[in-house]
């Protein structure tokens, strides 16, 4: 079970923040928007998958056509929608994964690879899945979070690069992930010490105290979902390694 389950999480992953354009976000109002995102994170599961397992990829393609369709048509973007769209994808993938646990093993990955490189092909799913949900979905649901916040502050008493704060959390992300998994913790601390120089450099007036706490929400936002995610990947390629 644990194979398929990680499998066809990290086609959704692929399929939902790195092979999905903004474009495509923008214009999934249109069907045919809509059946193209479906098709790619169907092929992607049927490629990880190594199988053609016709009743798992009829789920996963009605399932993001259907949500989806759902979400643009009727209701308004938020973080509470956010977080309920991925948890009823969540809830589908571990109920496919339990009515179908082997079919990972059985599929061509499962069934070619040598005991070595089949730890490493999990461990390697892993992997990517972490990072996935570390960087551009942590973005995304940061991003969701703190954006009430904005109203607050309006637009102008924050300026930078257009998408300046996008890549700093990207990388600060990024850099959380690498060192917990590379073993150095004690690195985190100073990174963190390091942005709150640079980013609290930026602010003179002492009368910006929303914006000031504006960048604290944020910092604190994605270094603890940074963090969480961390753990969790480094926890599971450990399993699969160990197995």
């Amino acid at each position: 079970m644990a194979e398929t389950l990680l499998t066809i999480l990290t086609a959704h992953l692929l399929g939902d923040f790195i092979l999905q354009t903004d474009w495509m976000v923008k214009h999934k109002q249109h069907f045919g928007v809509l059946l193209l995102h479906a098709s790619i994170v169907t092929t992607v599961s049927y490629l990880l998958l190594g199988a053609f397992h016709w009743q798992i990829l009829l789920v996963i393609f009605l399932m993001h056509f259907g949500i989806d369709a759902i979400k643009v048509c009727r209701m308004a973007d938020s973080l509470l929608l956010f977080l309920i769209d991925q948890c009823v994808h969540l809830l589908v993938l571990v109920g496919l994964a339990g009515l179908f646990a082997d079919t990972a093993t059985s599929g061509w990955w499962g069934t070619s690879l040598q005991s070595e490189l089949y730890e490493w092909y999990f461990a390697s799913m892993s992997l990517l899945s972490g990072l996935i949900l570390a960087v551009p979905a942590g973005g995304i649901l940061v991003g969701k979070a703190i954006n009430p916040l904005m109203k607050e502050i309006g637009d102008d008493d924050i300026k930078g690069l257009e998408k300046g704060g996008q890549y700093i959390g990207w990388l600060e992300r990024f850099l959380v992930l690498l060192l917990l998994l590379i073993n150095q913790p004690t690195g985190i601390g100073f990174l963190i010490a390091a942005k709150s120089i640079l980013r609290f450099g930026e602010i003179k007036d002492t009368g910006q105290r929303k914006v000031a706490e504006y960048i604290i929400i944020g910092t604190f936002l994605s270094f603890s979902w940074a963090l969480l995610i961390s753990v969790l990947t480094q926890r599971v390629i450990q399993y699969w390694l160990s197995s």
